[in-house]
């Protein structure tokens, strides 16, 4: 049976019940408020559908014209600014820029669209083609053009970011206008290649810092070099400039500044670069490919050919002004010939560099610093020196990885044993083997081994490994880091004169400096788990037999290509004398006989190597007795013997 009747809200109150289900559920589940709903309604339209339909259908159309309308000038203002983006690429030059942009801003004008956009960009592209060195006439053409667009727009909140960024620029380049059209500084200009530098004598001073003098475009920048606390670097600098290696470049015309961006050595700084290429000392310049033999043109610059290990003054704060190098981008933990002007510091400077020196004559000094962004140095020279010190860098040429002091000509790199013997105060020795395929170069611990280094040195200086020395013995095999650890055993190659055959005059021993050494052991952390005859070393092969073998060391030695912590023991250790700086894959590569062409001492201090040795027919070291090795046959000698 179906109710035809339901309650309302109110007691005795009945509402009558539709045969149409949707909403006969309405008035079931409202409690009758949506039948009365539905009812009003349905009332509502009856009376006035006629009014209500024309103006919803008003509205959709509205709607819809608005939409299509939008989207046809969102799409033209797009296709105008593109123009606007075109007109200003296409001109690669300041003075065509003009006749690119104008006719652009005035179909910006006629469809009031992007007015204040294409003024915008116009003095942003001015301002990008404007040529390094700054020309007054330019700086002047440029500094109209954004006073064009900041008299339409300079007030319009609209656009206030863009005019903060404009009115900054203006101000700035006009500065560069006033400072370059000025009697004092004209009269630097027009200065070329030909003209001649002003470069004076060097004032002598007892401990005053030295100074340098760069010469620009832009006006004269005094610096001081911090020579106290950033020794060989300010030495690098000093002798860079007075063999002028910077004249005739450039300052970047595009500084390093990092103000909006977190990342990066110089985040949140701006700094202004030099010297990446200049003329070194030493090396060959050629003219440019454009030019005739008989043209007077300058030559183009080259990359230094060594770096110096970094170094610059830690105590010193970066301030606007601080002058500091670069790190190599091929090693950075060294340096090479570029260095930086810091405009605006930051904290990140100090993480990354150290200052070598500053921009002298305060807020004068800096007025041109600021300038220094494309400007062309035409010559520097040293102002000021310290007495009796010599401005000579110890510095690492290209191919030869040990630092040596700097030359007039770079040393040819890889073939070691053809530079020249050093003779230096407190470093290391170091030695070069020359083997068919390539040079091992060896440094030797003369601190640590005096009597084994002044031994291994006399040997070479005798010319005892030039004659009929091979590498006799090789142990294990891989040339492989870890094939050589994947095998047990030893893995080393030994070198000399086989001890098992006489060689006259050199039948003695020398003392195991190994034994009861505490030098030697600190050295290489012996007591603390380290290794002496790690990968890599150089020590003293001893004979297997006789009287003292633990001091049997004379003439032969080995270079261990893996760690033989086994070697180090207390009662039994081999002397290790040195370390291999280059050439340890080649090391790896020989095999058994292969010859070592000659030895030869490039790096010595100033004394004489006379070892300490105990010959077999004597009880006590004495003082090695020189030998005088024949010089070997040539062919021809051998002919005439015949």
């Amino acid at each position: 049976m179906v109710r035809t009747k339901v309650k309302g809200k109110k007691k005795g109150e009945l509402v009558a019940a539709s045969k149409d289900k949707s909403r006969d559920v309405l008035a079931r589940t409202g409690g009758g408020t949506g039948a009365l709903m539905v009812d009003s309604a349905s009332k509502f339209l009856a009376s006035y559908g006629k009014f209500i339909t024309p103006v919803v259908v008003l509205i959709i159309v509205g709607f819809g014209a608005y939409y299509y309308w939008t989207r046809s000038s969102s799409a033209s203002e797009a296709e105008l600014k593109n123009k606007i983006e075109r007109a200003a690429a296409e001109a690669p030059k300041l003075n065509e820029l003009p006749a690119k942009m104008e006719p652009i801003i005035a179909e910006a004008d006629e469809e009031e669209k992007l007015q204040a956009y294409s003024r915008y960009r116009f003095a942003m592209r001015a301002n990008e083609l404007l040529e390094r060195p700054y020309k007054p006439e330019q700086l002047k053409q440029v500094v109209g053009i954004i006073g064009g667009y900041l008299e339409l727009y300079g007030e319009d909140e609209q656009y206030s970011a863009w005019n903060k960024r404009l009115a900054d620029l203006q101000g700035t380049l006009q500065s560069n206008y006033d400072f370059l059209t000025s009697d004092k500084n004209k009269a630097l200009l027009p200065w070329t290649h030909n003209s001649e530098p002003g470069k004076t004598e060097p004032n002598v001073v007892e401990n005053e810092n030295p100074i340098v003098v760069f010469v620009t475009s832009v006006g004269k920048v005094r610096i001081e070099l911090f020579e106290t606390n950033a020794g060989n670097a300010v030495k690098h600098f000093y002798s860079l400039v007075e063999e002028g290696f910077f004249d005739r470049t450039d300052f970047s015309a595009a500084s390093f500044s990092n103000s909006f961006t977190a990342v990066g050595p110089y985040r949140n700084a701006t700094v202004i670069t030099a010297g990446s290429k200049g003329r070194p000392r030493g090396v060959e310049l050629e003219k440019p490919t454009t030019a005739k033999e008989e043209d007077d043109v300058d030559t183009v610059t080259v990359e230094n050919p060594y770096s110096i290990d970094y170094q610059g003054d830690s105590t010193a704060p970066f301030a606007a002004g601080s002058v500091a190098f670069n790190r190599d981008p091929d090693d950075p933990m060294r340096a090479r010939s570029e260095f930086f002007v810091v405009i605006e510091p930051s904290d990140a400077l100090i993480q990354n560099f150290a200052p070598i020196g500053r921009v002298l004559d305060g807020e004068d000094g800096m007025a041109i610093a600021r300038r220094l962004g494309g400007a062309k140095v035409f010559y520097t020279y040293v102002e000021q020196k310290r007495k009796d010190t010599s401005y000579v860098p110890r510095v690492y040429y290209d191919g030869w990885p040990v630092a040596t002091d700097k030359r007039d000509k770079a040393p040819e790199p890889v073939r070691f044993s053809k530079v020249e013997t050093q003779t230096v105060a407190g470093d290391n020795p170091i030695v070069v083997l020359e083997l068919e395929k390539g040079d091992i170069l060896i440094e030797l611990f003369e601190d640590v081994a005096p009597a084994t280094v002044a031994n291994f040195i006399n040997l070479i200086e005798e010319g005892f490994y030039d004659q009929e020395c091979d590498f006799y013995r090789i142990l294990g095999t891989g040339s492989d880091l870890a094939e050589m650890y994947k095998e047990r055993g030893e893995r080393i190659i030994q070198g000399g004169y086989d001890q098992s055959l006489s060689r006259d005059g050199y039948d003695y021993g020398i003392k195991n400096e190994a034994v009861d050494n505490d030098k030697y052991r600190a050295f290489f952390g012996l007591d603390e788990g380290g290794v002496a005859n790690g990968r890599g070393t150089i020590a003293m092969a001893r004979a297997g037999e006789g009287p003292d073998p633990l001091n049997s060391a004379s003439t032969e030695f080995f270079i261990n290509l893996k760690d033989h912590p086994g070697w180090d023991i207390k009662s039994n250790p081999y002397c290790v004398f040195g370390r291999v700086l280059y050439g340890l894959d080649l090391a790896a590569q020989v095999a058994k006989d292969d010859e070592i062409k000659s030895a030869k001492v490039i790096r010595k201090r100033d004394h004489k190597y006379l070892p300490q040795v105990k010959y077999k027919d004597t009880g006590s070291y004495v003082e090695k007795k020189p030998v005088d090795i024949p010089e070997p046959e040539t062919d021809d000698a051998a002919e005439e013997d015949k």
